[in-house]
């Protein structure tokens, strides 16, 4: 396959080829499965969830994630298969870490002299085979994010045992297998099973809508010489219930006013990026190699601070990334910008945009809100960023320690978007 047509084919299609060919060469992989028992039962377990305050024009559904296994304990037999299904825009894995070890981390540096960070293929590509024995790493891969990934994911149980699993996106979204004996009575039907999902699904709906006002709460203060600083929430989550949202997610302000947005999530990453009418970076860039599966590149563009402190409605400027309050990863979790140009601005979460974690900063001239700028107003030219300062060594550095706590998203779009 040549160089333009993995060009062609973006981000989404290079990963297909990836999940591909690792169907191929994933290790320990058997021959053929073992013949499952007449009585073998087929179960269903949700992956993810999302609730909705209310639909907007802002984006697609989806502001709430619900980061958990529903249900996260499921008790089988030996020759069952379990099938757990994507129920979110939110991407997961159902991850099996060897006996003994941790799971894989989610990035890696890219070795030697390089200050890249690179996507595991152990983490987002599929491991093992469709048949778990409880002594390797298995996993789905990626599950969701884009078109082209799966949204199920197969396993059967051939050993009675205890397994624990979890999600290499989410630290905290854990589950637990049991399987028993073939042929011992089940604790629960798949019709029980299913009415105690949905019950924790609505409970945790519930608990969303009552952190509504926690995740949109913010509070201004003032600024020198008569202007304000403004507060927004870049996000909200406890772990269980992610925010994934600016808040206020339009706002308006003065020219010479100060918006700092703050990291609310106690794991998500988010960026606040103006791309000043220019294309959105890819968050992941994809390298084909010449034997292998591409490499999955953390885009510096993204990683790394650029722009400066005062925004004129031109250019590039992006926070870099903005981890969680508990993520044990070096770097500031605020970002701050004044305004000193009357227009209106658009900017996104790069990692998030695609299920509607975007905003607005309309500009006012002086105090006078009749001088508020229109859409065609706004200014639409400028180049990129400039290049990654000393910050991004503190992202490489930290490289291996990210493990489950990097929310990745593929993109839709081709590279170069």
């Amino acid at each position: 396959m040549t160089h333009n047509v993995l060009h062609k084919m973006g981000a989404i299609g290079i990963v297909i080829l990836i999940l591909a060919m690792a169907i191929g060469i994933a290790p320990q992989q058997a021959t053929a499965a073992p013949a499952q028992q007449a009585e073998a039962t087929t179960w269903t377990v949700l992956t993810g969830a999302q609730a909705e305050v209310q639909q907007t024009e802002a984006g697609p559904a989806g502001a709430w994630q619900l980061l958990r296994f529903y249900p996260d304990n499921i008790t089988i037999n030996v020759g069952d298969t379990i099938v757990w299904k994507l129920n979110s825009a939110e991407p997961h894995t159902v991850t099996f870490a060897a006996p003994g070890e941790q799971p894989p981390s989610l990035t890696v540096p890219e070795g030697g002299d390089s200050q890249r960070i690179l996507m595991n293929p152990l983490a987002v590509l599929p491991q093992g085979t469709d048949v778990y024995t409880g002594t390797v790493l298995t996993g789905s891969g990626q599950l969701g994010g884009g078109p082209g990934f799966p949204t199920e994911y197969r396993l059967t149980f051939t050993q009675a045992g205890t397994y624990d699993y979890n999600c290499i996106f989410h630290s905290t979204m854990t589950g637990n297998v049991v399987v028993q004996d073939a042929g011992s009575a089940y604790p629960k039907t798949q019709a029980q099973i299913d009415a105690d999902a949905q019950a924790q699904i609505a409970a945790d709906t519930q608990a969303a809508m009552q952190a509504e006002a926690q995740a949109q709460q913010v509070t201004n203060q003032p600024g020198s010489n008569g202007t304000t600083v403004y507060a927004a929430n870049l996000g909200w989550g406890n772990g269980t219930l992610a925010y994934m949202r600016f808040s206020p997610q339009d706002l308006t302000i003065h020219v010479g006013d100060t918006v700092e947005w703050t990291a609310k999530d106690v794991e998500m990453p988010h960026t606040v990026t103006f791309t000043s009418g220019d294309a959105v970076p890819e968050f992941i860039l994809t390298e084909p190699q010449q034997s292998g599966p591409p490499k999955l590149v953390i885009n510096p563009q993204v990683a790394a601070p650029a722009g400066g402190d005062t925004y004129s409605g031109t250019g590039y400027f992006n926070s870099g990334l903005i981890w969680g309050t508990k993520v044990p990863i070096p770097g500031p979790r605020t970002y701050s910008l004044v305004f000193d140009t009357p227009g209106t601005y658009d900017y996104v979460c790069v990692i998030h945009d695609e299920i509607g974690m975007v905003g607005t900063i309309t500009v006012l001239a002086g105090s006078d809100a009749s001088q508020a700028s229109t859409p065609s107003q706004l200014p639409v030219t400028g180049g990129p960023g400039t290049p990654p300062g000393p910050w991004w060594l503190l992202i490489v550095g930290a490289g291996v320690l990210v493990g489950g706590m990097l929310l990745v998203t593929m993109r839709r779009r081709t590279l170069g978007g």
